[in-house]
């Protein structure tokens, strides 16, 4: 999920391309923990630069993120209002992709093998999409593709054909996601100057075997940059018709200065660049860093760097067509640890740590009856209104199952958030939202507050598809 260096004695994180959650096949979790370069908010966020910090996975439980320590450093810059200006230029070229609504939004969620049994393919809420991943597409040391997706069933091409099916009888895109967490060397040798053609081939040929529209490019880690970009641009050559998109990382202005322009060549054989601007990418306890949310819509700051906003806009000034852009956000919640009780509380020295996350606080969880969320009280159920995003400010600390530790501070979506993200894509002309996992979003019956088991997928189309 991340590659650590160390440089003049200081530890450097660089997380890779996905989003933090489509872990494929791997099992260390979702959490990734927090490592760092120096400066103030100096966080392991991959950014534009490398990638996401990903689709973290597989079967096992979210990891934590830790304590550290420099502080000094560059401001953020941003906000909402900056990330509705304009963006420049950019080629927008790439495939017809599925245009998404009538008005260009995506609402792409990813569909994990090994939580099948989560969310039944026969009972999705299609209405709620506009592409459906299955995830993981792994390579195996031979470079041949391996297509078991870490189903839990051991049916993985069957059931990878059952749901390219089951979308295009709803109108739904189907593509297969290439990686995840820990499986990028394997991508590196299969996708090198020698051997790239034949794997272009391969992965064309299963596309037609398995009925799918296209790839979702999760190269997250031993990612040669320049590969990447020859291996989109080869397979917009190969099948012009593609579906392409890839997650990539958000932007820490703390570390990185600018976009490398080999990330906009990228976009141009892309028909969506998304972001994975959800945790473990956005919020890291140590380092400099305050405590912050699971994916924050706005507000950062020099100690909370990183923003949906910001990078959307940065991406967007550094020439990658606002319509190609997409969000991301996850469904699961996160945890402080150390006495955090809310956002923007410093965590150096604290002790604290992030952890819940991927697989461990799935939202089914979290809203389940009798959970700490459904025992909580109105005071401690509240929303920040620059971040657009709800929490737990708990008067107590409680022993989650959820976490695994005491927590009094907890970070997840919800309806309102998910529908204030759609309402700002559309309004600024980005492209839409990538889902880790729609699984892990899929409720209890009994849920609390007499929630539908499809609520938040109910809120992902009235924010962007309605």
């Amino acid at each position: 999920m991340f590659e650590s260096l160390r440089l003049g004695g200081v530890a450097l994180v660089l997380l890779a391309c996905s989003s933090a959650s489509s872990g494929e096949g791997t099992p260390n979790g979702g959490a990734d923990a927090g490592g760092a370069s120096a400066g103030t908010g100096g966080a392991p966020s991959g950014g534009s630069q490398s990638g996401g910090s990903g689709n973290s996975g597989g079967r096992g439980n979210g990891g934590a993120s830790g304590d550290g320590g420099l502080a000094s450093g560059g401001a953020a810059s941003g906000g909402m209002a900056g990330a509705a200006g304009s963006g420049s230029g950019g080629a927008a070229t790439g495939g017809a992709g599925g245009a998404g609504n009538a008005g260009g939004q995506w609402v792409l969620g990813y569909y994990a093998g090994y939580q099948i049994d989560d969310y039944p393919i026969d009972v999705i809420d299609w209405s709620a999409l506009t592409h459906v991943a299955f995830a993981p597409l792994l390579v195996n040391a031979d470079r041949s593709l391996d297509f078991t997706f870490d189903d839990s069933h051991g049916t993985g091409p069957a059931d990878a054909r059952a749901l390219a099916t089951a979308a295009h009888q709803h109108g739904v895109k189907a593509l297969m996601m290439l990686g995840g967490a820990n499986a990028g060397a394997r991508i590196a040798a299969a996708a090198d100057d020698a051997h790239r053609a034949a794997f272009v081939s391969a992965l064309i040929t299963a596309l037609s075997d398995y009925g799918y529209d296209g790839i979702d490019l999760d190269w997250e880690d031993s990612v040669n940059l320049d590969d990447l970009v020859s291996l989109a641009k080869d397979l917009r050559a190969a099948k012009p018709d593609i579906v392409l998109s890839y997650p990539g990382g958000p932007i820490n202005p703390n570390i990185e200065s600018a976009v490398d322009p080999r990330y906009v060549d990228l976009a141009t054989a892309l028909d969506r660049y998304d972001v994975q601007t959800y945790y473990p990418t956005m919020a890291v306890a140590g380092y400099g860093w305050s405590s912050w949310f699971l994916s924050p819509l706005g507000g950062s700051s020099p100690v909370t760097p990183i923003a949906i906003d910001d990078t959307l806009s940065r991406l967007s000034q550094a020439g990658i067509p606002k319509a190609k852009l997409g969000m991301g956000t996850a469904f699961y919640a996160i945890c402080y640890t150390g006495g955090i009780t809310g956002p923007r509380q410093p965590t150096d020295g604290t002790g604290a740590q992030i952890v819940g996350g991927d697989n461990a606080y799935p939202l089914r969880a979290f809203f389940a009856s009798g959970s700490t969320f459904d025992l909580s009280t109105a005071a401690e159920r509240k929303r920040d209104t620059e971040a657009a995003a709800p929490y737990l400010s708990l008067a107590a600390p409680v022993n989650d199952p959820g976490c695994g530790a005491s927590t009094q501070y907890v970070s997840y979506e919800d309806e309102t958030s998910l529908i204030a993200k759609g309402t700002f894509s559309k309004q600024n002309g980005y492209g839409g939202i990538i889902v880790w996992t729609i699984q892990e979003g899929y409720l209890n019956a009994g849920a609390s507050g007499g929630r539908s088991r499809n609520a938040l997928m109910e809120a992902l189309k009235r924010g962007f598809l309605d």
